[in-house]
């Protein structure tokens, strides 16, 4: 971000969006926590009157979706401020604020399509940032699910349920010949890379390689 000339303020207080807790049926604990993120939130907004930018796919569409039509907490005041980094990043590109010197990286890599990303349609903006970089051919997996499907996977008893579900998706990725897999989520991040020994980086992380 400020290789394209933004400035960038972290917000002083957070918690987890709660999707963890949402999926897992902990509704009170998931709206106390979207509750304190909102305040925090309409603070920031109240003083900078920024964008609000997550580069965590899950987090996004909790923070402008479920808040509201999960948990019934109000977050009117900031959810046009909220978007997903990539998509903002995009932007930006296409309005020609693009880092001034990006160097060819010269790789291999494949894309992979979180559901969260997939539901919010917002996977577009992240292929599209990536084909942008110098010199990194993107293949798009087919949208298969990892199989993680947020912390079910994690759990013992799900957890051959979950590797099998993800088998084709592994199966594409090793036969790749990729020199990275990419993804928008953390949770896709750890089972593609367990399951394919493939080091798996976030858009902005391969962004980031390039700059001069």
């Amino acid at each position: 971000m400020n290789a394209m000339g933004f400035g960038v303020q972290l917000l002083e207080r957070e918690k987890c969006c709660g999707v963890p807790l949402i999926a897992n049926g902990f509704h009170k604990k998931a709206k106390a926590n979207a509750e304190f993120n909102l305040r925090n939130l309409e603070a920031a907004v109240d003083r900078y009157d920024a964008p609000i930018l997550s580069t965590s796919s899950s987090c996004a569409l909790t923070l402008k979706e479920e808040y509201p039509n999960v948990l019934k907490v109000d977050n009117g005041k900031v959810a046009e401020k909220i978007q997903y980094a990539t998509r903002f990043l995009l932007k930006a590109f296409m309005n020609g604020d693009m880092p001034k010197r990006m160097k060819p990286l010269n790789l291999k890599i494949v894309y992979h399509t979180p559901c969260h990303l997939d539901k919010a349609g917002g996977a577009l903006y992240s292929i599209e940032l990536l084909r942008m970089i110098p010199g990194v051919e993107v293949v798009v997996l087919d949208n298969q699910c990892c199989g993680l499907a947020g912390t079910y996977g994690f759990k013992t008893e799900n957890y051959e349920t979950s590797v099998s579900i993800g088998e084709k998706l592994f199966k594409q990725i090793k036969s790749s010949n990729a020199d990275f897999a990419v993804t928008d989520c953390e949770a896709c991040k750890w089972q593609i890379e367990e399951n394919t020994g493939l080091e798996t980086l976030h858009p902005i992380s391969l962004l980031a390689m390039a700059l001069a």
